[in-house]
C-alpha cells in the first residue's frame, strides 16, 4: 500500500518528480490546517505519487500536468504563466524560497515561475485559496518554490534532457559541507528551436499580423533559428555555529537570450535576473528573519520582425526596455498560546517597476518608475480538539502606491495626462485579511473540512498607472480599489476501500472590486479619428468551481488515476458598463486519466489529458472560443542502484493539432492577426525525449 494515494488525494499531498534521480517534491495544501499528530506519518507515506519523467521546460508545464485546475497561458515555447482555479497574474502569490518575485515585462513574458528552473528545486507547495496571511496580496493561491538546501559530506547530480527541434537542457550541482558549514553550487543551460504544432508548422508561421494593411511576420532567417537559450548559475551556503542557530545566504543568476515570443509583436533579446535571499534562525525560541532583494532586467524588440525593416540602421522599430526590483523582509516568532501552535509576524516590501517605450520615432515611459511600500502584521494559529483540526488566520497591511509623472510628461505619452486620462500619481490602502479553517477527522484516514477566507490584493503598478499612447492607448487607473476575495472551500477525502482513494473541493469565491479591464471607443486624442482605449475598472464578481481526484491501486505496482476540475466566472456587477456577464479567461473542462506501473525501478505511465471546449467567454473583450481536445502521453524509465536514471517520453503521442485555453486580452503588444483578432499560437505537436542522470 505504499503507492496507493494520488499526491492530490489529500489536504497535504506530496509528488515526487524524477526527472533526475534526486526529486521535486510538489505539496498541495487545498486548505490550510493542521493534520493529527499521529496520522502525519502514515499519510505521508500514503500520498506519494512518483511522476518519473516530464519535459520540465517550465514550471506551468509540470504543474499542468498533475492537477487538473491549474492551467497555464502560452505566449512561446518557454515562460508559460500559471492560472489557478481561473485566478492569474498577480492574484496568485508566486514565491521563491519564501520571497517574492516580479518579472519586468508588461506583457508577462517573463512571469515569476520563470525565474527559477527544475535543476534548482527541492519542493514546491501549492496553498489554494484565501488561506496565507503570511504574505501579502494571496487573493486565490500562493505557490512557493523551495531550492535545494546543501547537505554534509560530498555529493551532487549531473543530468540532461534532449528532445525534439533540438531541445536540451544539461546541468550539474555538487554540494560539500559538515556540521558548521555547508555549500551547493549548481549551473545549467537551456536551448531549443521553434517547435513544431500537429499540422507541422513551426510556431514562429503562426506569427502573421496585420499593420496598416501590410501583413507582418518573423524574418526568414529567424523562423527556424534559437528559441530560447538560458543559462542559470546559483549558490547557497547553510552556517551552523552551534545547534541552535542556521544562518542561510544563497544567490542565483539567470541569463534568458533571444527568447522568440510569437504571440507578441516582440521577443525578448534578453532576461537577467538577480536573486539574493538571506535567512537566520534560532530554534531554541522559534525565532526566523528573512531578507531579501532580486532584479530583473528585460529587453524586448522586434529585431526579428519585418516591422524593424523600417528602421535597418538601429535594428527594430519597437522596443521596451523594463526593470522590476523587489526588496523584502520578514520576521517570525513561533510560540504556544492556550494550546495553539502560533506565529506571529512582521511583513515588508518595497517594489519597483519601470518601463521604457519606443514605437517608430516616439519615446514614452511606459511604467513610470512605480514604487509600492507594504508593510503587513499577521498572527496565525492551529489546535487539535479531539477529532477536530482548527486553525485561523488575521493579518494587517498598509499600502502605498505611488507614480512619478515627470517620467509621463517628457515623453509621447503625455497627451495621457493632458487631456485627462490620467489624474493622480498616489494611493494608499489599509485593509484586513483572514480565515478560519475546521477539519473534522473520522479516523485516520477519512475526513471532511470547511473553511472561510477573506484576503486582499492592492493593484499593482501596471493596473494603476500604465501610461502607453498610440493607436490603441492603455492607460492605467490611479483610482482602484483594491480586490477582495471572500471564500468558502468545502471538501474531503475518503478511502472506501483499501485500495480505492477519493478527494473532493469545492469552492465559492465572492470578488468584490475585481480589477477587470475595460475597452472603449472614442475618438483618437490626437486626432479625428476613432481608437479602441483599454483601461481598468472594478466590477463585482465570482468565481466557483470543484476539483476531484482518485486512485484505485490494482495491486502494489499498478495503479489507475483519475481527476477532474471546473470552474465558472461570472460578472455580478456589470457597472452598466459590460454587456457579457462572463468573466474572462477562465478555464473550461479538465480531466487526466493516468494508469501506471512501478516497482521502485523499473516505471511507465500512459496518460490521457482532455480539455472541453473553452464556450463561456467575454465578448466585451473580443475573447475567442477554444475548441476541445485530448492528447495520450507516454513515459518509462528505469533506475539503477539509486544513482543512474534513464527515461523516455513521448507526449502528444498522436501529434495532435490543438489549442490550449486561451485568451490573449491583456497584453498590450498582443499580435493582431489579419482578420483582426488575437494571434493564436497552438501546442507542440508530438514531442519526443530523454533523461538522463546521474547522482554521486
Amino acid at each position: 500500500m505504499k503507492r496507493l494515494a494520488l499526491g492530490v488525494l489529500l489536504s497535504t499531498a506530496t509528488l515526487s518528480l524524477y526527472a533526475q534521480a534526486d526529486s521535486i517534491k510538489i505539496e498541495k495544501v487545498t486548505i490550510e490546517g493542521e493534520k493529527l499528530k499521529e496520522e502525519s506519518t502514515y499519510k505521508k507515506e500514503l500520498s506519494q505519487e512518483e511522476a518519473k519523467i516530464t519535459r520540465q521546460i517550465d514550471l506551468g508545464e509540470i504543474l499542468f500536468e498533475f492537477y487538473p485546475e491549474i492551467w497555464y497561458m502560452r505566449k512561446a515555447g518557454i515562460a508559460n504563466d500559471l492560472y489557478i482555479r481561473g485566478f492569474s497574474r498577480d492574484n496568485i502569490n508566486v514565491l521563491i524560497d519564501g520571497s517574492k518575485i516580479y518579472g519586468a515585462c508588461p506583457n508577462r513574458m517573463d512571469p515569476p515561475a520563470f525565474h527559477v528552473s527544475s535543476p534548482q528545486i527541492e519542493s514546491i507547495t501549492i496553498k489554494e485559496g484565501p488561506f496565507d496571511v503570511e504574505n501579502a496580496g494571496s487573493l486565490a493561491a500562493v505557490v512557493n518554490v523551495k531550492t535545494k538546501n546543501p547537505q554534509e559530506g560530498l555529493g551532487g547530480e549531473i543530468g540532461g534532457t534532449y528532445g525534439s527541434w533540438s531541445y536540451r537542457t544539461g546541468y550539474v550541482w555538487g554540494n560539500v559541507g559538515n556540521k558548521f558549514v555547508k555549500v551547493l553550487v549548481g549551473a545549467s543551460n537551456q536551448y531549443s528551436k521553434p517547435y513544431e504544432s500537429g499540422e507541422g508548422k513551426k510556431v514562429t508561421e503562426y506569427a502573421k499580423y496585420s499593420a496598416g494593411g501590410k501583413p507582418q511576420e518573423y524574418k526568414p532567417q529567424y523562423i527556424n533559428d534559437k528559441a530560447f537559450n538560458i543559462d542559470r548559475v546559483w549558490f547557497k551556503t547553510i552556517l551552523s555555529p552551534n545547534d541552535n542557530v542556521d544562518i542561510t545566504l544563497s544567490y542565483a543568476f539567470e541569463n534568458a537570450r533571444n527568447v522568440l515570443y510569437p504571440a507578441l509583436k516582440m521577443d525578448a533579446l534578453y532576461d537577467r535576473t538577480n536573486r539574493l535571499n538571506g535567512d537566520f534562525v534560532m530554534k531554541d525560541i522559534g525565532l526566523k528573519f528573512s531578507i531579501y532583494y532580486n532584479e530583473v532586467k528585460h529587453d524586448m524588440r522586434d529585431t526579428f520582425r519585418t516591422t524593424s525593416n523600417m528602421f535597418p540602421s538601429r535594428g527594430y522599430s519597437m522596443k521596451t526596455y523594463a526593470e522590476s526590483k523587489m526588496f523584502g523582509t520578514k520576521l517570525t516568532k513561533d510560540f504556544n498560546f492556550m494550546g495553539f501552535d502560533t506565529t506571529v509576524g512582521i511583513d515588508t516590501y518595497l517594489r519597483n517597476w519601470f518601463a521604457d517605450n519606443t514605437q517608430g520615432t516616439n519615446n514614452s515611459i511606459m511604467i513610470p518608475d512605480v514604487d509600492i511600500k507594504d508593510v503587513g502584521l499577521f498572527v496565525k494559529g492551529s489546535k487539535n480538539i479531539d477529532r477536530w483540526t482548527i486553525s485561523g488566520g488575521l493579518r494587517y497591511d498598509y499600502n502605498y502606491s505611488k507614480a512619478n509623472p515627470n517620467l509621463i510628461l517628457r515623453g509621447s505619452n503625455k497627451i495621457l495626462i493632458t487631456k485627462g486620462l490620467i489624474k493622480n500619481f498616489s494611493n494608499s490602502d489599509n485593509y484586513l485579511s483572514g480565515y478560519i479553517v475546521g477539519k473534522y477527522n473520522f479516523n485516520k484516514k477519512d475526513s471532511v473540512y470547511i473553511g472561510v477566507g477573506h484576503t486582499v490584493r492592492a493593484p499593482d503598478p501596471e493596473e494603476r498607472f500604465i501610461a502607453l499612447f498610440g493607436m490603441a492607448p492603455w492607460y492605467g487607473n490611479p483610482d482602484l480599489k483594491p480586490t477582495k476575495n471572500t471564500e468558502i472551500d468545502v471538501g474531503g477525502e475518503v478511502f472506501p476501500l483499501n485500495n480505492l482513494g477519493l478527494k473532493a473541493n469545492f469552492f465559492y469565491s465572492n470578488l468584490n472590486d475585481y480589477i477587470y479591464l475595460y475597452q472603449y471607443k472614442a475618438k483618437c486624442l490626437n486626432n479625428s479619428n476613432d481608437c479602441t482605449y483599454t483601461t481598468y475598472r472594478n466590477i463585482d464578481a465570482a468565481i466557483y468551481g470543484f476539483d476531484l481526484n482518485g486512485i484505485y491501486a490494482f495491486n502494489d505496482k499498478v495503479s489507475a488515476e483519475i481527476g477532474i476540475a471546473y470552474q465558472e466566472g461570472k460578472k455580478t456587477s456589470k457597472k452598466g458598463i459590460y454587456k457579457d456577464s462572463d468573466l474572462v479567461e477562465i478555464p473550461p473542462l479538465k480531466t487526466r486519466l493516468a494508469v501506471k506501473y512501478d516497482d521502485g525501478s523499473l516505471y511507465a505511465l500512459v496518460e490521457g489529458i482532455y480539455s472541453a471546449k473553452q464556450s463561456k467567454v467575454d465578448s466585451d473583450l473580443k475573447e475567442q472560443e477554444t475548441g476541445s481536445w485530448f492528447i495520450v502521453n507516454l513515459k518509462a524509465g528505469y533506475t539503477y542502484n539509486k544513482r543512474l536514471f534513464v527515461g523516455v517520453g513521448v507526449d502528444n503521442v498522436f501529434d495532435k493539432f490543438y489549442y490550449n485555453y486561451l485568451s490573449y486580452v491583456r497584453d498590450p503588444f498582443r499580435g493582431i492577426s489579419q482578420n483582426g483578432t488575437p494571434v493564436k499560437i497552438p501546442e507542440p505537436g508530438r514531442f519526443l525525449y530523454a533523461n538522463v542522470s546521474y547522482r554521486f
